[in-house]
């Protein structure tokens, strides 16, 4: 399969904070980002300004940011990343997950023996700059 650079906004959704206030709404997490407007601070009072936007929830989930499966599908190729379930809902973890027991993951050379290559978005996108960038040298 050919390398399919990342979006430029995903680059920015990896460096989402969830400790970061609103600066409209200063007591709301912001945990909206708006694929459109490449912006990353959004709480839910503000989200209604991106009614018609994409926009992308973000939350905790074992202590690290996640991305709703059903959401980020449709912006980038998900395949061969690990997809947790919580509370029913399935997601991905945005950043590496850091736990050599729980997943394999080429990008943090992590292995438990599952055909799975990584563990999370900023993984795949990492290991596969790498080699797009190596292959087009």
């Amino acid at each position: 399969m050919d390398f399919v650079p990342p979006p430029l906004w995903l680059e920015k959704l990896l460096k989402f904070d969830l400790k970061e206030r609103c600066h409209v709404y200063s007591v709301c997490i912001d945990n909206y980002y708006c694929i459109d407007c490449k912006c990353n601070r959004l709480c839910y009072r503000c989200d209604h300004d991106h009614i018609n936007h994409n926009t992308l929830l973000i939350f905790k989930y074992d202590g690290q940011s996640v991305v709703l499966v059903s959401e980020v599908a449709e912006y980038i190729n998900i395949s061969n990343i690990i997809i947790e379930d919580c509370d029913g809902d399935k997601v991905l973890f945005l950043e590496s997950k850091g736990n050599p027991s729980v997943s394999r993951c080429e990008a943090c050379s992590i292995s438990d023996g599952l055909p799975i290559k990584f563990c999370s978005i900023a993984c795949k996108f990492k290991i596969y700059s790498i080699n797009f960038t190596e292959k087009s040298k």
